[in-house]
């Protein structure tokens, strides 16, 4: 049973939702407990397995009796949890339904919980750091298993489609195109590339930025957009808002940029990788262990918009260079986080807690 909280789409529905098709896929039954209303039930439609909901809620214990009597009804074998709520949820099913929980953690938050599943599954050794020094996880009930990208997720768009996507976003060939894809909150570091693109259009010319996700934070949006009127950039930023065609318009890109303040490992590097694009990100988190600083990609200090505008200025007026760090970003992917390789190791820390169903 996957468990995943949450309504709106993010990296740890969507990872959820892209965990549940490789398991079908790969022989599995598959029971998805989602909230009403949930982003990833209607993603899921249609898919061979089972989407039921809860609230999950805790307190009093109704729904904690009345899904435990699901796992028993279903034989479920282990629940695999995505995000807190679903979290708390799941170790309180470990008792109430005698099943294994197995929690990956998408985060970094201080919760005591997490001690008590089975096994955590951490998307990054930072992570697992994380959960080892101040959720107090024994070294034996935690794994690092990083995030995937699906195969569909591999393929680079040809040149017309790249076009076309472009003129979606107003933007022609002969224009240079930064892109930031996730949702607009401040810890995504928006800002921070925003003060960089006057440095970025005085070296290299005719340079546009595609801003690519929800607006959830009505003033952090309006912040960025004072910030870019008052810098003299405002016209070149595309505000794409949500798309459901990511691969699509990444493929479109020049250069995709990660400037967040935290992270643990975010699908837009693995996703921009696999499109052959380089990417030039904050060195947080999980990204140093996918982006090789000056062999796929590019880190730089978070926060700090000078060494943003500098390692990306290097990098546009490099075209052989640019091409060279996509290319090797993309290799990286396929060697090393393709879904193949990681959801075998997810089956594999599945298996270790696995007790058997009475009959």
């Amino acid at each position: 049973m996957e468990i995943v909280s949450g309504i709106q789409v993010n990296g740890a529905m969507g990872h959820c939702a892209m965990l549940s098709r490789e398991l079908v896929r790969r022989g599995h039954d598959v029971t998805l407990l989602c909230l009403p209303g949930a982003w990833i039930a209607r993603q899921l439609a249609g898919e061979p397995m089972d989407v039921i909901f809860s609230n999950l809620q805790r307190f009093p214990p109704s729904e904690l009796r009345r899904v435990s009597s699901e796992i028993r009804r279903r034989r479920i074998e282990v629940v695999h949890t995505h995000m807190s709520r679903a979290h708390f949820f799941g170790v309180l099913l470990r008792w109430f339904a005698g099943v294994p929980s197995v929690a990956t953690a998408h985060s970094q938050n201080f919760q005591l919980h997490w001690m008590f599943n089975d096994l955590v599954i951490a998307v990054s050794d930072a992570t697992r750091r994380f959960h080892r020094r101040f959720n107090l996880v024994r070294s034996n009930r935690i794994v690092t298993i990083h995030n995937f990208v699906p195969p569909a997720a591999a393929v680079a768009e040809p040149a017309a489609s790249r076009r076309q996507t472009r003129a979606s976003l107003g933007v022609s060939d002969a224009e240079l195109l930064l892109g930031i894809v996730g949702t607009v909150i401040p810890i995504k570091g928006h800002l921070y590339l925003i003060r960089a693109l006057p440095r970025i259009m005085a070296a290299v010319g005719d340079v546009r930025l595609a801003i690519v996700g929800e607006e959830r934070s009505p003033e952090y949006s309006k912040l960025l957009r004072e910030e870019a009127k008052r810098l003299g950039v405002a016209d070149q930023i595309v505000w794409a808002g949500h798309r459901s065609d990511v691969p699509t318009v990444m493929s479109s890109l020049d250069v995709c940029v990660v400037p967040s303040l935290k992270e643990n490992l975010p699908l837009v590097v693995l996703e921009a990788m696999t499109a052959d694009i380089p990417v030039v990100a904050s060195a947080v988190g999980g990204i140093p262990e996918c982006v090789i600083q000056g062999e796929t990609g590019l880190l730089v200090r978070p926060g700090d918009s000078d060494s943003l505008a500098q390692a990306l200025v290097g990098l546009l007026s490099d075209p052989a260079r640019c091409r060279a760090l996509g290319l090797a970003g993309g290799c990286r992917v396929r060697d090393h986080f393709s879904a193949d390789k990681q959801v075998s190791l997810i089956e594999a820390a599945m298996e270790r807690v696995v007790r058997p169903v009475a009959r």
